[in-house]
């Protein structure tokens, strides 16, 4: 299966496997699995009927740790502003070890939640509202998680595929619950002492450069949307 010619940005997984923090059997799965995630993002522009953002393959476990107490939550693909060479995009941020593990059906579920992220985002900044971005500083996992569920856009006002919805809610509550995923991270890339980072709740948050809120390059087909659907609600 051919790949098709989109932003899928893999530069820190091919630095990690040249400074040798993963091997050359991690770095030949994930290039087997490359085309079928191509699949899933093709399926997801087609329920969405529009193009998908830029994808950035994260080499790290990304792990949340939460402040006064001992918990912490797998942060497994997040929607991020990345700034490449001076060019600021919003982007789609997949881990490695989720790419590796995770099943098709719960990538894909991923994928268009992401989405969801992304088109609310673009519409934040297009809009220049950034006050709709800036919420209580949150201090626990449910907090956390309340903020992640908060900021997206309705899924039945984007997406065309009812079962794709039903996917999203499968895996989502309101963060990935996947007992298999948990396992096979742990076996295949936890007990293996492979690449793991922990952040700071302000580190998962979306970072957005307000002095360089002019460049960043925001998607016309989803502003086209709005716009028509503003029309259609006499907006």
């Amino acid at each position: 299966m051919r790949i098709m010619l989109r932003d899928y940005y893999f530069e820190k997984i091919m630095k990690f496997h040249e400074n040798g923090y993963i091997s050359d059997d991690i770095l030949r799965m994930f290039f087997e699995k490359l085309p079928s995630i191509d699949k899933l993002v093709y399926e997801v522009e087609k329920a969405f009927e529009l193009s998908y953002p830029p994808i950035v393959f994260n080499p790290y476990l990304i792990i949340v740790k939460y402040p006064l107490g001992f918990t912490s939550t797998v942060i497994y693909a997040s929607t991020k502003i990345q700034n490449f060479n001076n060019e600021f995009k919003l982007c789609i941020e997949l881990t490695l070890p989720f790419v590796l593990f995770a099943n098709n059906d719960l990538i894909k579920a991923c994928l268009a939640h992401e989405f969801l992220h992304y088109i609310f985002i673009t519409i934040i900044l297009k809009e220049k509202s950034l006050e709709k971005l800036a919420g209580i500083k949150p201090v626990a996992p449910e907090v956390f998680l309340a903020f992640d569920s908060t900021y997206l856009v309705k899924p039945e006002d984007w997406i065309k595929d009812k079962e794709l919805i039903k996917l999203i809610e499968k895996y989502f509550n309101p963060i990935i619950n996947d007992i298999e995923l948990e396992e096979k991270i742990r076996e295949f890339w936890i007990n293996k002492s492979l690449p793991i980072k922990e952040i700071s709740i302000e580190d998962s948050m979306i970072r957005i450069p307000v002095l360089e809120l002019n460049k960043i390059k925001l998607n016309d087909e989803i502003l086209r949307r709005v716009n028509i659907k503003n029309k259609d609600k006499g907006v």
